[in-house]
């Protein structure tokens, strides 16, 4: 997966596509809403009750996220991340944890504006 940006110049190829766009507010709202349902929620897991939410999820090996023209892509990308917190029965809060913690480059610089815009 290529992530676009790398050696910015400003260049109007680097501009995300409204299709990307959308993805990835896509993503942004899937962020939001699990962040707002907050720690109300059960959790079950499948190891020991003391076992980190987040290191059973970054045994799966996980994919990085650095960003994307393709809306395929991340849509690829996002239902990778369902898959394994389906498997692993990941409560919605540490969802976002782990998702926010698999972004790069592009992706990480997004997140951090688009949190400003939620807090």
């Amino acid at each position: 997966m290529s992530g676009w940006g790398r050696g910015r110049r400003n260049a109007p190829e680097d501009e995300p596509s409204p299709d990307s766009n959308a993805s990835i507010a896509q993503l942004l709202r899937l962020l939001v809403e699990q962040q707002g349902r907050g720690n109300g929620q059960s959790s079950s897991s499948r190891g020991p009750s003391n076992d980190d939410p987040q290191e059973r999820f970054r045994r799966q090996k996980p994919r990085e996220f650095s960003g994307t023209k393709d809306p395929f892509v991340a849509e690829s990308w996002i239902k990778s991340m369902e898959v394994i917190f389906e498997y692993l029965q990941t409560p919605d809060l540490e969802r976002s944890r782990c998702v926010i913690y698999m972004l790069r480059d592009d992706a990480m610089l997004w997140w951090e504006g688009a949190k400003l815009t939620i807090d």
